[in-house]
Order: C-alpha cells, then structure tokens, then sequence
C-alpha cells in the first residue's frame, strides 16, 4: 500500500484529539451509557445532570451541567454532525470542549 499523499482534516490533528473524536463518533467511550450497557462499569447509563443517558450527542449538545462551556465553544447552536464531521477548525472546538468540560472519553 502507497501512503497517503493528501490528508484530510481529521488525519492532520494531534493523535489525542482523533482518539477523542473516533470515540465520540462511534460511542465506544467512557461515557456512562457505554460503560453501563457494554460492561457494567457505572452504575447508571444516566448523566449527572439526570435527564437523559450520557451520550456523546447529549454532552456536545444538550447537558445543562456544560451549557456554559459549551456557549463559549460554540456561541451559536451548531449541528453534531458539523461538530463531529467539520472542518478542523470544528474538530478542534470539539476537542477544546471535551478538554475544558474535563470529560474523559
């Protein structure tokens, strides 16, 4: 096999910042709704916040215990999809938020 000779955004990001996207893109994190169904390891599927399974598309979109991280990440409501398909400059305001909101994925 020939190496790639052009990169798209995804593949030019720090190593860290694609693990943390792949993970959010697939489900296959350490969020509660995964660690609770695949392998019995919280006790609760539930967010902190109570209202819905903590998700990927619950905490980039919805959780009220992140709004404000949130707000300042992405002032005006963007798409998930824009969030974990975009540009790199979007992929990177995924991976700050994930970093500032002090989730482990």
């Amino acid at each position: 096999m020939r190496p790639r000779t052009n990169r798209d955004d995804y593949h030019t990001m720090f190593r860290e910042q694609q693990v943390n996207l792949i993970r959010l893109r697939t489900g296959h994190n350490r969020l509660n709704a995964h660690m609770n169904r695949k392998f019995k390891l919280a006790p609760s599927p539930t967010c902190a916040c109570g209202q819905e399974y903590q998700t990927a598309e619950h905490i980039l979109q919805r959780c009220p215990l992140l709004d404000e991280e949130r707000k300042e990440v992405w002032p005006s409501p963007t798409p998930l999809q824009i969030k974990l398909y975009g540009s790199r400059q979007e992929l990177e305001k995924t991976t700050t938020f994930i970093t500032s909101a002090g989730l482990i994925v």
